[in-house]
């Protein structure tokens, strides 16, 4: 979730580090809306040059390539006597990309996976030649979409790169799209949902807009491994499960599922390693890298191959044939920038030109990145041991970093699990050491790395001598300081416009400073955290008891439907137009129930860890946490926790004072269960009120999937496939079945085969144990053959009611049931017989609990067998399948 806070306040602090007056630069790690920053941006073809101003309209969103922002041109001044950049006009609207991500966690992830694999720095970043190679790879690949894509459109375009000397890093800017990710549509065919065969139109699909998107990303894919660019490809591999937000859709073609698709990102963000796949679609990409002996996977395209494809277009590429040469150039010095050992093998061992780009590109890339300034990179260049001292002091931070996490993390899982006698406990001594490695060394390697290269440092390190210009510096350090904690939702706006008189007094909160933010603040600052209680607390009953506040809930949420694009306004106003309706009502109270029950399993859960501890007095403390762990796992997986009871038994409280099952026959099941019975009101609601419960659902399962890192991004498909899960899916199951219980009415009843699936799986069950007695001379009873023992049941309930004929869906699951029910009959009187017969009889209550045991095992799994029985039921072929018709026009809803 997006933080706010005031850009004002960010501003009020930058301006007293400036009035501090010290001799260093605020660091900069991101801009905000109204900031202007002038470049000289070089042009992609033709390659003009000009220094342009351009001012941040908004911070649009980032990830492990880089942070996106939304800007308008101010000024275009050309250079060298040029005509300026094509494409870039005064007063147009661009896309800016840094290649930096917004997170420093995402910063160091990225950057560590991309030097296990090149031993290198992140090029895109620090490599201006890097990133003028994949400009000119994105010019040849949208001309080539003009052919294969139906138009160049169908790929943004790139207008020209640049060096951000503020932030450290190499950029990009690009045409702004007025695009959207995809729309949740109504689909109740969705098992017979076939996008891929290119002669099916994508309107004769219940998902149009889906199925158009993956045709399109397909035929992209295709077209990237033509042209010699497989690893690009990777961005837009749809089994990687996170690659569909890379395309958009233009909003001028809302209308039509199949026009303005538009890809967008051609920066790949993470290294793709052999051993470390991070998507389901990876290990086939790894398998196709090691097939073309690439261990590593990034960027890295076929310059020949592209050449050949652009001879074989002679006419298409006319104008861009001389590009050729130059991409040819810069991908030559961009893969001989690092040292690559998967790439350059044993070239590494004899090629000193090798060894001098090498040279050349990490001193280029401290440039670059801030590290050095241009006095010190002259320096550096001339002299072998200078640059030895500025790298040699990198890696050792690097190193002290990795052994200070080493012994904290070996310490305290020596101390957690060891037992008190291991010689890994961590002490105050290994605590120390382990401190110093993770904070201490690295920081006194940063202080002297900056007085080697950069003379601002220099300066500002030795003026701190000075007592007033030291306290000076203390207060700058706590604005820049404030800067991050405002940004990252650690302190408020007020908070920080407080401290800017009483900055000392930001000290007091340095501690905390370790702890998440949320939490952070929640403990220093009451007034969020009271609103924060009473929302979790307070709220939900309020939901209950008060109508207005329900209303204004469903508002807001439409109303944050309508931001996110998740409702057309036409939905929100029919949406609102119901709001007073008995069953929305209903309905609203109900969902106010589940609010109700969100926090109980978290407080069950303490107070059994609580229970635990006191009924234990005489365990260590590592002890009690290694149980508090394990109660807290448990609760985490069990499929039925105290909230989901407390949900269910509401539900069905509902359902016995109303006397009405119809109305929640959905909701009465679905609520029990964990997770999923969050869902249960909004899906149950598609009976009435399609419309609403489109919107609730998309709104309920998308928002608890943006919590997952990286495959939950919004418009990714973990969101889609959510979608589809909890209301999509349950529409198509009441179409089958309605479309079954009609095919059923023409068909014969039958019972016999319950009969006959009792006998088969008695004698299968009999036959298990009668094996189990001959193998080891005893005869078993269920828990000791589960593995094979529960297939019995669940498979008798299945063919009980797959085999049922004419009977209607409820009397096939009753007969399914009574199947499951008698096997555990007919299977305990089985077992007890042949116990007396093999000499070791069984004694009263262990036949009664092997009874009891099987009866309630067996009916749940048969109950489990005729439920996907009746879900996998073959449907009649009803011919080809129509479009879909919206279920929420007014006809309907």
């Amino acid at each position: 979730m997006a933080v706010e806070y005031s850009v004002e306040t960010l501003r009020l602090l930058a301006k007293r580090f400036s009035e501090m007056a010290v001799l260093r630069p605020l660091r900069v790690d991101r801009y905000e809306p109204g900031d202007e920053i002038t470049y000289e941006m070089t042009g992609v073809l033709p390659a003009g040059r000009a220094k342009v101003t351009v001012a941040v309209e908004r911070f649009v969103g980032g990830g492990f390539a880089g942070q996106v922002y939304r800007v308008r041109v101010k000024a275009v001044e050309p250079l060298g006597g040029g005509s300026g950049i094509s494409g870039l006009t005064v007063g147009g609207t661009c896309a800016m990309k840094i290649l930096v991500p917004p997170s420093r966690a995402s910063q160091i992830f990225r950057d560590a996976i991309y030097w296990v694999g090149f031993q290198s720095p992140f090029q895109l970043q620090v490599n201006p030649t890097a990133a003028r190679a994949g400009a000119l790879w994105q010019k040849f690949i949208r001309r080539a979409a003009a052919e294969r894509l139906g138009g160049e459109s169908s790929l943004v375009d790139i207008l020209a790169t640049f060096v951000d000397p503020t932030i450290g890093s190499c950029g990009e800017i690009s045409e702004w799209l007025e695009g959207r990710t995809w729309r949740f549509e109504v689909d109740d065919h969705l098992t017979r949902r076939r996008c891929l065969p290119a002669g099916v139109p994508v309107a004769q699909t219940g998902s149009p807009e889906y199925c158009a998107k993956k045709r399109f990303m397909a035929e992209l894919v295709r077209m990237l491994h033509d042209m010699g660019t497989p690893e690009l490809a990777r961005q837009y591999e749809w089994s990687t499960c996170k690659s569909q937000p890379n395309c958009l859709k233009r909003r001028e073609f809302d209308d039509d599922p199949a026009a303005g698709l538009t890809a967008v990102d051609f920066r790949a963000g993470l290294a793709l390693l052999a051993p470390l796949p991070m998507s389901p679609g990876d290990f086939a990409l790894i398998g196709r890298g090691l097939a073309r002996g690439r261990l590593v996977q990034f960027d890295r395209g076929d310059v020949d191959k592209l050449a050949a494809y652009v001879e074989a277009r002679g006419e298409a590429f006319a104008d861009m044939a001389p590009a050729i040469e130059e991409l040819r150039a810069a991908e030559a010095a961009y893969r001989d920038s690092q040292v690559d050992i998967t790439g350059h093998h044993v070239r590494l061992l004899y090629d000193g030109g090798l060894w001098k780009s090498i040279y050349r590109a990490v001193i280029g890339g401290w440039r670059v990145s801030g590290k050095i300034d241009l006095p010190a990179e002259r320096k550096i260049s001339k002299s072998l041991g200078l640059f030895a001292a500025f790298w040699a002091l990198g890696v050792l931070a690097t190193i002290s970093r990795l052994a200070g996490v080493a012994i904290l993390a070996v310490g305290l899982w020596a101390r957690l699990f060891g037992g008190p006698d291991s010689p890994m406990r961590l002490g105050w001594l290994g605590g120390a050491i382990g401190a110093s490695l993770l904070l201490a060394v690295p920081a006194a390697g940063r202080v002297l790395r900056r007085l080697i290269g950069r003379e601002q440092y220099r300066l500002h390190y030795l003026s701190m001598l000075q007592p007033a210009y030291f306290a000076r510096a203390v207060r700058a350090r706590i604005f820049e300081k404030l800067i991050g904690w405002l940004r990252r939702g650690r302190i408020s706006s007020a908070t920080a416009e407080k401290l800017v008189d009483r900055p000392l007094r930001a000290l007091l909160r340095l501690p905390l400073s370790i702890l998440p933010a949320g939490l952070c603040r929640m403990l220093t600052d009451w007034p969020f955290a009271k609103d924060k209680l009473r929302f979790i607390f307070v709220r939900p009953v309020r939901l209950y008891f008060d109508a207005g506040a329900r209303e204004q809930w469903l508002r807001d949420m439409v109303a944050e439907g309508r931001r996110n694009h998740m409702v057309s306004d036409e939905d929100a106003e029919r949406i609102l137009s119901r709001l007073h309706e008995p069953f929305i009502q209903k309905y609203l109270k109900s969902l106010a129930v589940h609010v109700c029950t969100l926090p109980i399993t978290q407080v069950v859960t303490l107070g059994v860890v609580i229970w635990d501890w006191v009924q234990h007095p005489d365990m260590t403390y590592e002890q009690l946490t290694i149980r508090a762990g394990w109660i807290v796992a448990a609760f985490q997986v069990t499929p039925i926790s105290p909230g989901s009871l407390a949900r269910g038994l509401y539900v069905l409280y509902v359902v016995i004072r109303e006397r009405n099952f119809k109305d929640y026959n959905i909701a009465v099941f679905l609520g029990f269960v964990k997770y999923i019975g969050y869902l249960s009101f909004p899906i149950q609601m598609a009976y009435r009120y399609p419309t609403l419960a489109r919107f609730m659902a998309g709104h309920w399962a998308t928002g608890a999937v943006h919590v997952v890192p990286v495959f939950g991004e919004k418009g990714a498909l973990l969101e889609h496939f959510v979608f589809d899960l909890f209301y999509n899916y349950p529409l198509t199951v009441r179409r089958r079945m309605g479309v079954l219980a009609e095919h059923r009415k023409k068909l014969p009843r039958r019972s016999w085969q319950c009969v006959a699936a009792v006998l088969v799986a008695t004698i299968a069950l009999a036959a298990v144990d009668l094996l189990q007695w001959r193998w080891t001379g005893q005869l078993p009873v269920l828990w000791d053959t589960w593995m094979l023992s529960i297939w019995a049941p669940l498979l008798a309930g299945a063919a009980a009611t797959a085999w049922a004929g004419g009977w209607a869906t409820s009397r096939r699951i009753i007969f399914g049931v009574i199947t499951g029910l008698v096997v555990a009959v007919s299977y305990t009187g089985v077992n007890n017989a042949l116990a007396v017969a093999t000499g070791t009889p069984r004694d009263a209550n262990q036949a009664i609990w092997l009874a009891v045991w099987s009866a309630f095992i067996f009916t749940l799994l048969a109950l489990l067998g005729a439920i996907v029985a009746e879900l996998r039921a073959p449907e009649p072929d009803m011919g080809q399948v129509p479009p879909v018709a919206k279920p929420d026009s007014p006809s309907v809803d």
